[in-house]
């Protein structure tokens, strides 16, 4: 199936009106009052979830197998009811930088829309590099090859500068981005999702407290342990949030070259989108739980560093799980790692040669 350029960022531009409209319908649905105009939002909401669907069933994935067509249609799908969620969200939030909720997320949303786009419509007709004429390349440069699963791997040295000295950099900027006052609405939103958790599981009657002024926006708070003794509140920082682990692999992921094959390319943006995303569900829930493990034991006395720093540490495992994922769907940061060590091995290879030659 052809596509051409301008077809498109026709269609990703009528994705992102839907995004939009999303946002916007779930930002009114609970403010419209009387109850007959929610009503009549909702459906449009429900029709607009239709439309797009018969929108991607036309102009999308004609040609495509059933697989495809359902993969499209659920990622657009659930890319539509996330923006739903954001505007819904918003509308119920405290914070005072609850619309930076939407600043941040809605564009974030708009670029996975693209991203789904293009892989699906990009143009097939289109002829890719092949692997003799790279590794003819290759070699003329003098560059190692390493094959992985029938594909071939080179990397540039500015690529890999990029993966050691911009993954610490990227990774920074992105968690001191979320630990500014304006992001805190981040806080809101795993506070109470955590204190919902808390009471439907424990019934702990535990509440949260917000305050939009000093260091800590947000707070647990307990009417008593399980002894019924009085335990004191728990304030809440963006540490807590576990975006920490998020930042450092979202850096990894951005950061890792791309191989000089086109082959091995040609999917590479799909690949480090669907890693973040994954890794970053992952990390998100695993935080969550953790909360609800140490916010429990607190509950029942237990003192409330012993567990924090302890469980803190437990939970860090995950980053190994997330490593097994990346090397599924993204080999290339393992072979750049191996990569860079072929290199180094060649060069003091090469630096040993002329100190062998001078002794015979």
């Amino acid at each position: 199936m052809k596509t051409n350029f301008y077809n498109k960022y026709v269609i990703w531009l009528v994705f992102s009106i839907f995004l939009i409209l999303g946002f916007l319908f779930g930002l009114l649905l609970p403010l419209i009052k009387p109850e007959i105009n929610s009503v009549m939002l909702l459906v449009l909401t429900i029709a607009l979830f239709l439309l797009q669907s018969l929108f991607i069933l036309k102009f999308i994935s004609g040609g495509f197998e059933n697989r495809k067509k359902i993969g499209v249609s659920l990622q657009h799908f659930f890319n539509l009811f996330f923006s739903v969620v954001i505007g819904f969200s918003i509308s119920l939030m405290e914070s005072t930088s609850k619309y930076n909720f939407a600043l941040v997320m809605m564009p974030l949303l708009i670029v996975l829309s693209y991203i789904i786009t293009d892989k699906y419509k990009y143009d097939k007709t289109v002829k890719d590099v092949s692997y003799e004429q790279e590794l003819e390349e290759g070699t003329k440069s003098n560059k190692p090859v390493i094959e992985f699963e029938n594909k071939k791997y080179i990397f540039s040295i500015n690529s890999l500068v990029i993966l050691a000295v911009g993954t610490p950099i990227l990774a920074y900027l992105i968690y001191f981005f979320f630990d500014t006052e304006p992001q805190y609405w981040l806080h809101e939103i795993v506070v109470k999702q955590t204190i919902y958790l808390l009471n439907l599981f424990f019934d702990m009657g535990v509440s949260a407290s917000y305050s939009p002024t000093g260091i800590h926006h947000w707070s647990f708070d307990f009417i008593g342990n399980a002894a019924g003794d009085p335990l004191g509140s728990i304030s809440f920082e963006t540490f807590c949030t576990g975006v920490q682990a998020i930042c450092v692999f979202a850096g990894i992921i951005i950061c890792t070259p791309h191989s000089q094959d086109k082959e091995t390319n040609k999917d590479i943006i799909w690949r480090k989108t669907k890693s973040l995303l994954i890794s970053s569900l992952i990390f998100y829930v695993v935080n969550i739980i953790r909360m609800l493990i140490q916010i429990g034991l607190y509950y029942l006395g237990y003192p409330w560093d012993s567990i924090h720093v302890s469980i803190s540490a437990a939970s860090s495992f995950v980053a190994a799980i997330i490593i097994l994922l990346l090397h599924k769907w993204m080999p290339e940061f393992i072979i750049s790692i191996i990569y860079i060590g072929t290199l180094l091995n060649k060069k003091f290879k090469l630096l040993k040669e002329p100190k062998k030659v001078k002794n015979n």
